[in-house]
């Protein structure tokens, strides 16, 4: 395991004090193959683990989309469960500070950016942070979920698997 760098501060999870929920994500992606695949962790105030998610998709075009499109499903979940006071993090600071703003994106990367900001509004308080690595590892340990799994080439479609989700269908 890689230690932090000298002067390196690692963020600890910690209870909200204003929020209800707050929701890590983080993504794989494999650039061969165009394949991503998320991990999606909704907790309590208390950190007790509400929900959690892992979604394989392919046919990526980038890890920007990658990180995007996570970002969307994330809160596309917190929409579906009826949250309205959320805190979203991930690693992915681009795309964490494109999606706190209101600001117009490149028309490529702007779609993604624009569907965040659209679903934000379903909300009455949506508040989008940056994380290290360090601080989101239930979200990393379901994003490298696929490894474990050994689904590399035998998805065949994409989806969600586990926490009695649509388990994949695999070609041996």
């Amino acid at each position: 395991k890689k230690l932090p760098g000298k002067g390196s501060k690692i963020e600890r999870w910690r209870i909200l004090e204003w929020l209800n929920l707050k929701i890590n994500f983080d993504v794989t992606f494999n650039k061969q193959e165009r394949r991503s695949c998320s991990g999606i962790v909704i907790r309590d105030s208390n950190g007790e683990i509400l929900g959690s998610k892992t979604v394989l998709k392919n046919n990526i075009p980038s890890v920007f989309a990658a990180k995007a499109l996570t970002c969307v499903q994330t809160v596309q979940m917190s929409l579906k469960m009826g949250l309205s006071m959320v805190e979203v993090k991930g690693d992915a600071l681009s795309v964490i500070r494109k999606s706190q703003s209101n600001g117009l994106d490149k028309p490529k990367k702007g779609a993604y950016i624009r569907d965040i900001q659209q679903l934000k509004r379903g909300f009455q308080i949506c508040w989008f942070k940056h994380t290290p690595r360090m601080a989101n590892r239930v979200a990393h340990t379901l994003a490298t979920k696929e490894k474990w799994l050994e689904l590399n080439r035998d998805v065949k479609e994409d989806g969600e698997i586990g926490n009695g989700r649509k388990l994949k269908t695999l070609s041996r």
